[in-house]
């Protein structure tokens, strides 16, 4: 696809049909003429632009649309495409689409749809894990859509923001853009049901996330009620999901339990194997927590099982919380056991969930009062985040291992470790530096 001057227009359409200049020109003007117009030398008249129009089987408004229409045109076909391959995940088609028309639209300084190929850029920059590059690119398309007043793109973008900053774990800035996005679509009173519940959704995921339970269940219900008049299985048994773990953190249990069933329901009949094992360790928890135990690691296991036919890449959540069961009954060696089999099986890549692990040996040792494991465990998780970009897990190891050197009376190495642990903190900002 490409822009097309006057010229060009009639000419393509000239060779289009086969005809020749003198064909073209007839009894009406000379081939020359015609040739001075195609070049761009002569400008035509509306009556000569009439006659080329009905010679050439088009009409006069395709001549007479400008240079920024046809960009316009070639930049809304390329945001289609590359928002189509999105979601297909091809992502290499979706770069060269977006590519191709942000030349269009910066060559005609077409703002609008320079915001919504960032916008497109963001997601797929999303959807390959640059984070900070997505947040950035995304926070550009948002400025460009405040500037051309687009609601819907407005709250469109500052939904990605959120779900990007979700994902970087700042959770309550993330909140702030879920409630930003919600107050704008109130006091312009734009009436998307798909939008609207989709910030309930997130709403209730980040109260969900900082333990404000009640609120994270009143914005899932009013998600849920949408999702399933617009008939969106997928997301309505998210929601369900959601709101089983969090009514199971409020301990109740018959509330957690239906709506955990219907989720499963709902995945079990679009056949969803990875939500499907994300409930059976949902309902583990929930009996876990109602001390039916039996039931408990029943779930588990047929989590443990699922996840394992799929290489579901979230396995050592669920072993963690079959872990955590055989902590509560204090059945030590089998919670160790289960632990190191997992440490084996994890992959180099998946960093988090060795971090997990070593806190999990280290509360186990503690708990059997096998200090000299403990103090090996903690200094092996520091030895293994030093070389990693895990600073704020890091400080937390530097904090704990303080805290266990002074309950055996190491003071001066509790004061080094805890010091250490306050100052990555406050490079994080998390403790403010006075």
């Amino acid at each position: 696809m490409e822009v097309l001057t006057l010229g060009e227009k009639i000419k393509a359409k000239r060779k289009e049909l086969n005809l020749t200049l003198k064909d073209l020109a007839g009894d009406r003007v000379t081939p020359g003429q015609i040739s001075l117009v195609e070049s761009g030398k002569s400008n035509p008249s509306i009556d000569l632009l009439e006659y080329l129009a009905e010679k050439l089987g088009t009409d006069i408004d395709y001549f007479l649309e400008s240079e920024e229409k046809q960009a316009s045109k070639i930049c809304e076909f390329y945001t289609n495409i590359a928002e189509s391959a999105i979601g297909a995940e091809n992502y290499l088609r979706a770069r060269e689409a977006i590519e191709k028309g942000m030349h269009y639209a910066q060559k005609y300084n077409l703002s609008y749809f320079k915001g919504k190929l960032e916008f497109a850029l963001a997601n797929l920059k999303y959807k390959n894990g640059e984070y900070e590059e997505a947040q950035q690119v995304c926070l550009s398309a948002n400025g460009i859509f405040l500037k051309t007043e687009s609601i819907y793109d407005i709250v469109s973008s500052l939904i990605l923001l959120g779900v990007i900053t979700l994902k970087m774990t700042y959770v309550t800035t993330a909140l702030n853009y879920f409630m930003q996005a919600d107050r704008i679509l109130n006091e312009h009173k734009h009436l998307d049901e798909v939008l609207k519940t989709k910030i309930y959704y997130y709403i209730a995921l980040c109260n969900y996330k900082l333990n404000n339970i009640s609120q994270a269940i009143d914005y899932a219900l009013l998600a849920g009620e949408k999702l399933k008049v617009l008939d969106n299985k997928r997301e309505y048994g998210e929601t369900l999901l959601l709101l089983s773990i969090a009514y199971s953190q409020e301990n109740k249990m018959q509330e957690a339990l239906r709506y955990a069933r219907e989720a499963k329901k709902i995945f079990s009949e679009i056949n969803d194997k990875h939500e499907i094992a994300n409930i059976e360790t949902n309902l583990g928890v929930i009996f876990a927590k109602g001390n039916n135990m039996e039931e408990s690691f029943s779930h588990f296991n047929k989590a443990i099982k699922i996840k394992k036919e799929i290489n579901d890449k979230t396995i050592a959540d669920t072993v963690l919380k079959l872990s955590d069961n055989y902590i509560m009954l204090n059945q030590l060696d089998k919670a160790l056991q289960t632990i190191e089999d997992l440490m084996e099986k994890i992959d180099d890549e998946d960093h988090l969930s060795r971090i997990k692990c070593f806190e999990y040996l280290y509360r186990i040792y503690y708990r059997q009062n096998n200090k000299s494991k403990a103090e090996e465990i903690l200094l092996s998780a520091i030895k293994y985040l030093e070389g990693l970009d895990y600073k704020k897990q890091l400080a937390d190891f530097y904090v704990i291992l303080g805290k266990f050197y002074n309950e055996i009376g190491e003071k001066e190495l509790a004061l080094s470790y805890i010091n250490k642990g306050l100052d990555n903190y406050k490079e994080l900002k998390i403790i403010l530096n006075e």
